[in-house]
């Protein structure tokens, strides 16, 4: 595979990128590349995922520890299915 390719994106999505690039030259000080602005989207991308995993592994946490709670009131035989016979007689 070479080094360089091309893509073709919209006109929209250039510009997009155009402004993208500017903001990071304005921020760094510097002159920046489209392929600086996609690897900057691109890490983003990838920390953000980072994130929603640590953020999965804390709710698991957390739901299984609500699973280990006890919870007072509640007994066995408080969830025996009811008949219904006494419905509608008088």
């Amino acid at each position: 595979m070479s080094k360089n390719t091309t893509i073709k994106v919209s006109k929209k999505t250039l510009e997009s990128l155009h402004k993208l690039a500017g903001e990071m030259a304005t921020t760094m000080g510097k002159r920046v590349t489209l392929e600086d602005a996609i690897n900057k989207l691109l890490e983003e991308r990838n920390k953000k995922n980072n994130e929603e995993s640590s953020n999965i592994d804390d709710d698991r946490e957390a739901f299984l520890a609500l699973l280990d709670q006890k919870i007072t009131g509640g007994q066995p035989e408080d969830f025996k299915e009811y008949n219904y016979e006494d419905v509608g007689r008088n």
